[in-house]
């Protein structure tokens, strides 16, 4: 006995729906836009959202500084953020840190 499967039924309306679903699906998620560092005076005129910390990881790392600023400004693009003021770099240790900022929207 031999089964036979039944025939796909392609019509306009699947091959929208399927095309339809590829486009969304290819689109990125959130904005591209880096946040730009700067200065309190340069935010004067801005909404802030909220403060974020990056932290560089664990792992003998003479440039954790440069690692976690990557970790914080990441966390502000995911945010929406256009601008980020740094308030302040901790080590924890010689080889790690924190890296502290706030967070604005700024409309130019």
């Amino acid at each position: 006995m031999q089964f036979k499967y039944p025939k796909a039924r392609l019509n306009k309306n699947n091959i929208s729906m399927v095309m339809a679903t590829i486009l969304v699906l290819s689109c990125p998620q959130t904005s591209s836009a880096k946040p730009i560092e700067s200065t309190e005076n340069d935010v004067k005129n801005c909404q802030y959202l909220k403060d974020i910390e990056g932290k560089s990881g664990y792992g003998k790392d003479y440039n954790w500084k440069a690692n976690a600023k990557y970790f914080a400004l990441k966390k502000a693009e995911e945010i929406g953020a256009s601008h980020v003021v740094w308030k302040k770099f901790e080590s924890v240790g010689a080889f790690n840190g924190v890296a502290t900022a706030k967070t604005f929207q700024c409309n130019s």
